[in-house]
């Protein structure tokens, strides 16, 4: 039921889901596979701060929830 109400008429937040799914994967990976020296390498810093942020953005929509 929640997953129709996701995916069903608004295509759009499909596609926010499909591209905060993409960079999760795609930013550790830039940081792991590329040489420090590319233009396509990620600092360990970034991974971490962009990990915080994910985490105080998770933790706001649970308290969201829970609150109502």
């Amino acid at each position: 039921m929640i997953t129709q109400r996701f995916f069903g008429a608004d295509h759009r937040i499909a596609i926010a889901i499909f591209m905060l799914l993409a960079a999760a994967v795609i930013v550790p990976l830039l940081n792991l596979a590329v040489s420090p020296r590319s233009a396509f390498y990620i600092p360990p810093y970034i991974v971490a701060l962009t990990g915080k942020y994910l985490c105080y953005a998770l933790l706001a929509l649970a308290l969201d929830l829970v609150w109502g």
